[in-house]
């Protein structure tokens, strides 16, 4: 209808130089219909009419009478043009100033060349479109949500500007195939890139646990309150999925509600606002953060398709109604999740993979966050010279938590350095623990008084051991949302609750006259629940190793009630390492507890027996499972080499046994693996896990193949890769955000041993001054035969 009218009336009527005003009266009458069909608010007209004393009272009361909105235009503009050349002027200058409200008709104005006269000027024009006032709000509230950011410490807030950096985000294919990256956010949204689908909708992005997903929904949220996402979108709602796990089976609500109640609520005519919505989906953004996170007794099967916007149904329907598009068809959505969720293709628009920070990420954040020189170029320092530590600060959060660890230990004591040894992440998430218990103890002004990390741990073990208990009650029903109830159960006091570990959030279900509570990240959830399993003394076999075994499931998809068809579900054997990550990190983090280097620490919180008994039953699964575990790969019989083709979830495996930091375990893997050419491609590595590779690689014997094709290697990895180049014959590194620092490593380190006889780099950000080296290598190592290293940057 709308583009019948724009075809059947003629809007050229520009006013040619030199010539004299036209009649604006005339005007009215021959765009009428255009602008009965254009007009959709008559109230703010009516209130600006009004206020002008251009209307009286009788005028608004008449045009109200009619029924139908184009009714009430057209009785508008009959009153209007009755009152002469000035009202009529009024009028089009109040459609010119009313951008939000009326801007199906900027193109008209622009295209008569409307510019007010001097005394139009002067007369005042008030947005009284609740749509307009409606968007106002919404931009304010969501730009003071979105200007802090809740930290790991004692309910301590940032600036967003000030923490927010910059990280890769690269789009990929169904296949997970590179196809650029996104160097703007604007990108996510520009379909000239990376576009996979043109009949998806959604926008999905994912990465592992910490990689930085909710932050970058946050600056999105930032940038569109304050105008700075030209994107279209005139509305912004944004959504925790794992909120949603919050209503109880029998809720339902209409989408009206599910916009309002639950986002920000309009302060006027909310019917008209929604009715613009589901005229102009186009101009909605939606952004439903942690998929993975949704766990529900409620049954979607139960329920059949709906498209009705009115009708109340379970918010779960609602949600994934909006994501098929069933809903609101036509508006955008960005969706995130761990790795390992699959969503269902025929929704997704775009896959964006996180990948934390690169080299340089990592010196834009070191100098965002040390704003004192010295600091800055110790800490830089530092990590130089650990690249294990520069591989945990790849991803976002870890960093954060090391620096800020860093930066208090060094208010306290004058000077502080970053570990020189290997770390693993219970290293880091101890240091983190410490840090908050330290804030939260009263010392004197002597810096000398600050107790020893054993001390600090059992003057607080009772808060621990309930914070813990909490954790593992939820973790055990995949539940990271605590009702006061709940609270009040584990005997959580009012002090625990100060030391930072836990936040409030806005519930989503009947319970929203308590507080509702989350720990700060999902991670700190998985490490307080392990750190439960170590200190419960009544801790059995079954208790300890439960999250193995809960990833032994049969369902290689995250473990939920919530039958959503594009979960995909695979059968596979008896395997502890599937990628449910919340289980994965608790398993891990009880590795690192467990290990032989903290039985110091725990020693004074659990009984030296109850500590050996549980570090025994561990030892001894983690032998069993990697032998039936490796017995399910593919194996091939190769040219001197014995091929194991591993997944993904071995990735899991060996950041467990590295956690243990045991020699006799590294060595017990390695001797069970019965093969000498590891094939890791595709499994989702990152440059940290080359040290749990290294870990268990160096402790072989005889010559190796190691193909780590695809992944996150990048040159912090290849620098912890340093104890295998002795015994790597063969080394894959391909697709791995390889630059010329890490090929001069390579150099550096192949040309020592004289032994790699195949180096694959194809597809990476090598330049001329790379690919220098790799020639040098060529030159320099006789026992090379094959190089690959195409679609580089040379």
């Amino acid at each position: 209808m709308e583009g019948q009218l724009c075809a059947n009336v003629d809007i050229s009527m520009k006013k040619p130089p030199g010539a004299s005003p036209w009649s604006f009266i005339a005007l009215l009458k021959v765009h009428r219909e255009l602008l009965v069909g254009r007009i959709r608010n008559t109230q703010c007209l009516i209130d600006n009419l009004i206020k002008n004393d251009y209307f009286s009272t009788e005028d608004a009361e008449i045009v109200v009478q009619f029924p139908t909105q184009a009714d009430k235009v057209r009785k508008i503009l009959d009153l209007v043009q009755s009152k002469g050349e000035e009202v009529s002027e009024y009028f089009v200058y109040v459609l010119q100033k009313v951008t939000d409200a009326y801007y199906e008709l900027q193109p008209w104005l622009d295209e008569i060349g409307y510019e007010p006269s001097e005394n139009i000027c002067s007369k005042p024009v008030v947005n009284t479109d609740p749509v307009s006032r409606y968007c106002q709000k919404l931009r304010h509230e969501l730009g003071r949500d979105s200007k802090f950011v809740m930290l790991y410490a004692q309910k301590e807030e940032m600036l967003l500007e000030e923490i927010y950096s910059n990280s890769i985000m690269e789009l990929v294919s169904f296949t997970n195939e590179s196809l650029g990256h996104v160097g703007q956010i604007e990108a996510l949204f520009d379909d000239s890139v990376g576009l996979i689908n043109e009949d998806g909708e959604t926008v999905y992005v994912y990465g592992d646990a910490g990689i930085g997903k909710s932050i970058l929904l946050q600056k999105i949220q930032s940038l569109w309150a304050r105008k700075e996402l030209d994107i279209g979108a005139k509305f912004f709602f944004c959504f925790r999925c794992r909120m949603f796990s919050c209503f109880k089976e029998d809720e339902a609500i209409c989408l009206k509600d599910l916009l309002f109640k639950y986002n920000c609520y309009p302060d006027q005519d909310p019917t008209e606002v929604f009715h613009h919505i589901l005229q102009f989906p186009h101009t909605v953004l939606f952004t439903f953060d942690g998929f993975d996170e949704i766990y529900s007794n409620f049954d979607l099967s139960s329920v059949p398709e709906i498209c009705s916007p009115n009708e109340p149904i379970h918010p779960l329907a609602l949600l994934v109604s909006l994501l098929r598009g069933k809903l609101l068809k036509g508006s955008k959505k960005i969706l995130t999740a761990r790795t390992g969720t699959e969503i269902q293709k025929n929704i997704i628009r775009k896959k964006v993979l996180l990948r934390g920070f690169s080299r340089n990420n990592l010196k834009e954040y070191t100098a965002m966050f040390f704003k004192d020189e010295r600091q800055r170029a110790l800490v830089s320092n530092q990590l130089e010279a650990n690249p294990n530590l520069c591989s945990l600060c790849s991803v976002p959060l870890f960093c954060w938590i090391i620096f800020k660890c860093f930066e208090h230990f060094h208010s306290m004591f004058d000077s502080h350095e970053l570990p020189d040894s290997s770390v693993t992440l219970t290293d880091v998430f101890l240091l983190m623990i410490e840090v908050h218990l330290n804030r939260s103890t009263k010392t004197s002004l002597l810096k000398s008084n600050i107790r020893s990390q054993a001390e600090m741990f059992k003057s607080r073990k009772e808060s621990l051991l309930a914070l813990g208990k909490m954790a593992y009650k939820g973790m055990e029903n995949s539940s990271f949302i605590f009702e006061q109830e709940e609270i009040s159960s584990a005997n959580i006091s009012e002090e625990d609750l100060q030391l930072g570990f836990l936040r409030t959030v806005k519930g989503y279900s009947g319970c929203d006259s308590q507080a509702t509570y989350e720990f700060l990240h999902l991670t700190l959830q998985s490490f307080f629940t392990a750190l439960f399993l170590v200190m419960e003394e009544k801790v059995g076999t079954k208790e300890l190793l439960e999250f193995f075994n809960e990833c032994s499931s049969m369902e290689t998809a995250q473990p939920t009630c919530l039958r959503i068809p594009w979960l995909k579900k695979q059968l596979a054997g008896e395997d502890p390492f599937q990628n449910k990550e919340h289980f994965n990190f608790t398993n891990m983090f009880l590795c690192g507890l467990l290990s032989g280097s903290r039985q110091k620490l725990f020693r004074h919180l659990v009984s030296p027996a109850v500590i050996k008994r549980k570090r025994k039953i561990l030892i001894t699964y983690l032998g069993k499972n990697m032998k039936s575990h490796l017995k399910g790969y593919t194996r091939s019989r190769l040219k001197s080499y014995n091929q194991v083709q591993v997944q993904p979830n071995f990735v899991w495996m060996l950041r467990c046994l590295y956690e243990t930091q045991s020699e006799k375990v590294g060595r017990m893997a390695a001797r069970r693996m019965h093969a000498n050419y590891i094939k890791l491609a595709y499994c989702n590595a990152y440059s940290a896990d080359c040290s749990a590779i290294s870990f268990v690689l160096h402790h072989f014997q005889k010559r190796l193949a190691l193909d780590l094709d695809n992944n996150n290697i990048n040159d912090y990895g290849i620098k912890q890769l340093q104890p295998c180049f002795s015994k790597l014959a063969v080394i894959r590194l391909s697709v791995n955000q390889v630059t010329d620092h890490g090929v001069r490593i390579l150099y550096e380190e192949l040309s020592k041993y004289q032994i790699v006889s195949f180096l694959g780099l194809y597809n990476n950000q090598i330049t001329d001054v790379g690919a220098k080296y790799v020639a040098k290598l060529i030159e320099e190592c006789s026992s090379l035969e094959y190089v690959k290293s195409k679609q580089n940057n040379e």
